[in-house]
């Protein structure tokens, strides 16, 4: 009986053995045409990096910086003076901006 049991067993185990090794060798799947391929698509170069914003004393924030995930409301946690009656603290990028309520233009740059 001991017999029969060694030799199924070893007969058994290169079985199982290879198909552990072909299942762990298999390739990634490869992505649909609507998923993330990674990179820019080869059929365009890819895009250049935007411009810094270095906005000074006077100019106005663009309109897609009006919106209400740039204000700043806590400015205490950022350590930013508190901003006179007319105007808030826009964040964008790491920089503060003390902006005008009614114009947007931008009264004083950093803390």
């Amino acid at each position: 009986m001991q017999k029969r049991f060694v030799l199924l067993a070893a007969l058994a185990l290169p079985a199982m053995l290879a198909s552990v090794s072909t299942f762990a060798q298999q390739p990634p799947p490869r992505p649909g045409p609507n998923e993330y391929h990674g990179g820019p698509p080869p059929d365009r170069p890819p895009p250049d990096a935007p411009p810094p914003h270095a906005w000074r004393k006077g100019d106005r924030l663009p309109p897609e910086y009006r919106d209400r995930q740039y204000v700043i409301d806590d400015w205490q946690q950022y350590r930013l003076k508190p901003p006179p009656r007319g105007y808030h603290w826009v964040g964008v990028s790491g920089q503060y901006y003390l902006v005008r309520n009614s114009s947007w233009a931008v009264e004083r740059v950093g803390p």
